[in-house]
């Protein structure tokens, strides 16, 4: 992710992008990379996978990409957050703060996400009204699970994520950080929904 200067892109280096280059290339050279950014460390990518792993009991030949994505990435934030229900405003280009910050991280993985979808559906298929109606269902739509939309009455592989992230949230490798996370189908979803984000930003770019 690496443009002139700093090891890091600044935020007037992205809106350059945003003006030269496709929302795909954008997306593909620097959000959707190995590359976990100036806040956390590769090490720490690969004990989540391994922690992912080891208690969804995924084969090591078993796809799965653990990708950094947003503020914790980039070192900004590129979209603005409206106020909403008492949260304030939050401006385009805000820095990421260090302990402050939500480190938003994707996962990508038709194992996993099969196992944790198979469970909602045999929960869902066991509520008295069908189909079962649930926030969770309108993100799987896009081809990702939002963990925080899980049902409040959590079956087990939702109780066995919610477990994970809690853990590796508080290794000395994150060092209790707010992990947000996101489970994808496959990196075709994740790219197809980082190339929605980048596509609003350019447009905001183009108003100004």
């Amino acid at each position: 992710m690496k443009l002139s200067g700093s090891d890091y892109m600044t935020p007037d280096e992205f809106r350059q992008l945003l003006r030269e280059k496709t929302v795909a290339e954008i997306v593909e050279k620097h959000v959707v990379t190995d590359d976990p950014g100036p806040f956390i460390s590769n090490d720490a990518i690969d004990f989540f996978k391994e922690k992912i792993r080891a208690v969804f009991q995924l084969q090591q030949n078993s796809l799965l990409d653990v990708i950094v994505v947003g503020s914790a990435k980039l070192g900004f934030s590129f979209l603005e957050k409206p106020a909403r229900n008492g949260a304030p405003y939050k401006p385009a280009y805000r820095a990421y703060q260090s302990g402050v910050s939500d480190v938003d991280v994707a996962i990508a993985s038709p194992d996993l996400y099969e196992k944790i979808w198979r469970d909602l559906c045999r929960y869902g298929a066991a509520q008295s009204k069908f189909p079962w109606r649930t926030d969770v269902g309108s993100y799987m739509f896009h081809g990702w699970i939002r963990p925080d939309k899980f049902p409040l009455e959590r079956p087990q592989r939702c109780l066995d994520w919610n477990r994970v992230v809690n853990e590796v949230s508080r290794s000395r490798h994150f060092r209790y950080k707010q992990l947000r996370c996101a489970i994808y189908h496959s990196k075709w979803f994740l790219e197809t929904y980082q190339q929605r984000g980048i596509g609003m930003a350019q447009q905001a770019e183009q108003k100004l």
